[in-house]
């Protein structure tokens, strides 16, 4: 069951908009070089291996990050009362352009 759940959520993901889109992206990105089969084949194998490897260590970020959810929100419960709210006013003055960051030596 768990094998046919995780296919088929595969299958959802990648015909959802965005990862439609992204893949059709790839494809025509890849096919530009279509009188060479041999690269076109392992730039698609690069490729597919490549968003392959970043589902599979998302997968295991947010399964292993479940194990954390109740010492998470023990501590949201306890202490996000009291953050919100200066969160807020930082942000706000941000958006009022009161308070901002000098990003030029990135």
């Amino acid at each position: 069951m768990a094998l046919i759940s995780a296919l088929w959520l595969g299958i959802l993901a990648s015909i959802s908009p965005c990862p439609l889109a992204t893949n059709i992206a790839a494809v025509s990105f890849l096919s530009k070089n279509i009188n060479y089969p041999g690269k076109v084949f392992w730039s698609g194998l690069g490729y597919t291996l490549g968003r392959m490897t970043v589902y599979a260590v998302l997968g295991i970020l947010i399964v292993s990050s479940i194990a954390g959810v109740p010492v998470v929100a023990n501590f949201l419960q306890r202490y996000m009362n009291r953050m919100l709210g200066p969160i807020l006013i930082i942000v706000g003055l941000f958006l009022l352009d009161a308070l901002s960051f000098d990003f030029s030596g990135f």
